[in-house]
């Protein structure tokens, strides 16, 4: 690799480092490229040829965490599903801002690109993984009546992921309560119940993976 090479994947790095700063620090919403650049000791022209724009700049954030999260479920989902909703729980833990920034409340005027996609994607089939996918029949079970639209909603991705619209549904409805239970953790939203949130998210994870 050139030396200019180098030079530009280390302002690279700074970049996303000081916009991780910015998240953390005032939230997604606050995301500057002005201030990004005085955080990152680069002028602001620089940001400009790696971003066009902030929500350039928060789409490259969110592919960075879906795929750091994608890879740590990956990693474990051949364990089973609480190993996988535990290494869910862990990266969340250990990274809450870009948690939020995945889950949490959508920046006001940003739409997410279609390039994001399959990178969530991965985070469904993790789950998916984990739950035996593979071992799923390929004809879907019958349907009633109120979850008809759902189920027909459903074919499409679930032929993508490898599976029935039936259990893309199951799994889904799970991992929203495993992220909706996150995020009231991260909120501080158990004190004076169940805080520390450890069983209420075992008991939880328990239930579903009897599915």
């Amino acid at each position: 690799m050139s030396r200019r090479e180098d030079a530009k994947q280390e302002t690279r790095r700074r970049m996303l480092t000081a916009a991780r700063e910015v998240v953390a620090d005032q939230g997604a919403a606050a995301l500057s490229l002005r201030d990004v650049a005085r955080r990152a000791g680069v002028v602001p022209s620089a940001v400009y040829r790696h971003v066009e724009n902030r929500d350039a700049l928060l789409s490259e954030l969110l592919v960075e965490s879906y795929r750091s999260l994608a890879d740590a479920l990956e990693a474990a989902c051949s364990s089973g599903w609480a190993a996988t909703a535990g290494a869910l729980r862990a990266w969340a833990l250990e990274r809450p801002h870009e948690f939020q920034l995945l889950y949490g409340t959508p920046v006001p005027g940003y739409s997410a690109p279609e390039r994001t996609v399959p990178e969530a994607a991965r985070i469904a089939r993790a789950f998916l993984r984990a739950r035996g996918v593979d071992d799923v029949p390929a004809e879907t079970s019958p349907a009633v009546p109120v979850r008809t639209a759902l189920i027909a909603q459903l074919d499409a991705p679930s032929a993508q992921l490898g599976t029935d619209p039936e259990t893309l549904a199951a799994t889904l409805a799970d991992l929203s309560q495993l992220v909706g239970l996150l995020l009231l953790e991260a909120g501080g939203h158990f004190v004076g119940t169940a805080d520390p949130a450890d069983h209420l998210w075992d008991a939880v994870v328990a239930r579903q993976g009897d599915h």
